[in-house]
């Protein structure tokens, strides 16, 4: 296991019932550790910046019983393939939202599913996947990262709140609201 992301759906909650409502999916992104490499390559900080809990609604006008939106597997593909060539699988495919993320981002893909209605539909659906393209477009501008933390930390730019400073000086109020200083550090 490399990491668990938390797909909260921000569904509404259950009025009844005899345990919590359960609003989040869980995605586990799982490695193969490759020449003894436990954790693998590291991702690009375009993609590291994102957090691991992901919040957005399941898709609205979809037949399927358990959709999720394109925003998933778009965000999920482009993270781990970046820019690299790779066959996106989905064997499950039901209403082919992954394989609509994979066809949109020039990914290979390859669904597979029992159901021959959702095989059906599937298809249209990537015969159409062009009328997808702004949600695709939207994700991607959230993968950008101007300048890395090792390329600021390289020019000597500023890589935290005091790094630019060469005296931190510690104080604070008492109850009187009179200032009290506690020392004078010098940055190294």
């Amino acid at each position: 296991l490399r990491q668990e992301i938390i797909w909260d759906r921000m569904i509404a909650a259950n009025i009844r019932g005899w345990r919590f409502w359960q609003v989040e999916e869980r995605i586990y992104w799982l490695y193969k550790p490759i020449n003894n490499n436990k954790i693998g390559k590291e991702i690009e900080s375009k993609h590291a910046l994102l957090t691991s809990i992901w919040r957005f609604s399941p898709e609205r006008n979809n037949e399927h019983p358990a959709p999720f939106p394109l925003i998933l597997p778009t965000r999920i593909i482009t993270s781990i393939l970046n820019e690299q060539n790779g066959i996106v699988l989905d064997p499950y495919c039901g209403s082919g939202t992954t394989l609509v993320a994979a066809k949109l981002l020039n990914k290979n893909y390859l669904g597979i599913d029992i159901s021959e209605e959702y095989i059906n539909s599937t298809k249209k659906r990537i015969e159409n996947a062009h009328l997808e393209k702004k949600i695709v477009k939207e994700e991607l501008q959230k993968h950008i990262v101007n300048k890395t933390f090792k390329e600021r930390k390289e020019k000597g730019e500023n890589t935290g709140k005091f790094k630019n400073q060469n005296i931190i000086i510690s104080q604070y109020y008492n109850q009187n609201n009179q200032t009290k200083q506690l020392g004078i550090f010098e940055d190294s």
